[in-house]
This record gives structure tokens, C-alpha cells and sequence, in this order.
């Protein structure tokens, strides 16, 4: 039994050492890269990353994050989505997705990106809300409505979801409701000019 737990043992010595000895290396690469993209290199805050890639969850957002702010969208793209298949149920690499996805006009990769989110955390105010903006620049206002109420239920005095919702409900008929909004946002930004114009149409 002694040979047996020292045999163990020796196993685990000889395991330990590498992991060990690697992170020292990610730390410092990610150190490097940090500084860099503080100066704005983003060639020189990459290439640390690139040096030491192993295709971990962490390589993967950071050269996301870096290849976007180099406004490389595509290649920020797939580093994005290798972490979203990472990490399937996390919620950060989904918004850093996003990104690319804008810059590269690909809304409907964006809508089912926020839906994804959505299913993860309903509540998610920031998906919610573009989830809206998305429908209600298709004219979708019924769609719209519904993700702008579950922001305006959580948060009920923010503006921004207050006049979305209540360009949705003034596009579907709702006046009374629109009224409302619209009031409510002229408490938030008194003399506003998109609540006065909504008011004025009602």
C-alpha cells in the first residue's frame, strides 16, 4: 500500500510541473497584452496571446476582444463563437459576439445571439432592450412590445426603454398606454424632443 501512495505521489510531482511551469507564461503573455492594448497596439497586444495559444476559453475572449478593437470583425467573430461553444452556457462571450456581429451588419446572427442569452437569463435587461430595438426598426412593434416591458417592468424609470416602448404602443394603437410612456419620459428628460413630437402625434 506505501508503494501504492508513493507511486501516486511521484505521479502527481511529475503532472504538477508542467501546469506549473505554463502559468507563469499565460500570466506574463497576458500581462504583455494588456499593456499593449493600453497604448493602443493591438498588433503587439495580440501577439503575446498568439504565442501561447492553446485554444483555452480565456485566449479565445481576449483575442476577441483584441481582434475587434483592431477592427479585424471576422476574426473576431471566431474567436468569439469558439468560446460561445466553450462556455455554452456563459453569458460574456455571447455579448462580445455581438461586436463583431454589428460591425459586420449580420443582425440576424445578433437577434438569435440575444435570444440565446435570453433563454439563459430571461431578466437580462440589455438583451431585452435590443432585442426590441431590433424588432422595432422591422416594424415588428408587436414583438418589439414585449421586450421593452420586461425592461420597463424592471427598471420603470429608465428613458430609454420608456419611449421605445411607447413608439411601440403608439404604432399599434395603444394611445392611452402611449401617453403614459410618453409623460413619464418627459420626466426623465424634461422638454425631451422625440416625448414632445410622440405627444404631439397623439
Amino acid at each position: 500500500m506505501d508503494l501504492v501512495k508513493l507511486t501516486f505521489a511521484t505521479a502527481a510531482l511529475v503532472y504538477a510541473v508542467p501546469a506549473a511551469a505554463q502559468a507563469p507564461d499565460q500570466t506574463a503573455a497576458f500581462a504583455t497584452s494588456y499593456a499593449a492594448e493600453a497604448k493602443a497596439d493591438y498588433a503587439d497586444a495580440i501577439a503575446p496571446i498568439k504565442s501561447i495559444y492553446t485554444g483555452t476559453y480565456e485566449q479565445n475572449l481576449r483575442l476577441g476582444w483584441l481582434y475587434f478593437l483592431a477592427k479585424n470583425y471576422p476574426a473576431a467573430a471566431a474567436h468569439y463563437q469558439k468560446a460561445v461553444e466553450q462556455r455554452p452556457y456563459a453569458i460574456e462571450p455571447k455579448f462580445g459576439l455581438i461586436k463583431p456581429l454589428n460591425a459586420l451588419g449580420q443582425i440576424e446572427k445578433m437577434l438569435s445571439t440575444y435570444e440565446t442569452i435570453l433563454k439563459v437569463d430571461p431578466q437580462n435587461t440589455q438583451a431585452n432592450y435590443w432585442t426590441g430595438v431590433i424588432y422595432l426598426n422591422r416594424k415588428a412593434y408587436g414583438q418589439a412590445a414585449r421586450y421593452f416591458e420586461h425592461v420597463v417592468n424592471l427598471y420603470p424609470f429608465d428613458y430609454d426603454s420608456n419611449i421605445s416602448l411607447a413608439w411601440a404602443y403608439l404604432n399599434l394603437g395603444k394611445k392611452a398606454e402611449a401617453r403614459a410612456l410618453y409623460t413619464k419620459a418627459l420626466l426623465i428628460r424634461p422638454g425631451d424632443a422625440a416625448a414632445t413630437a410622440g405627444l404631439r402625434r397623439l
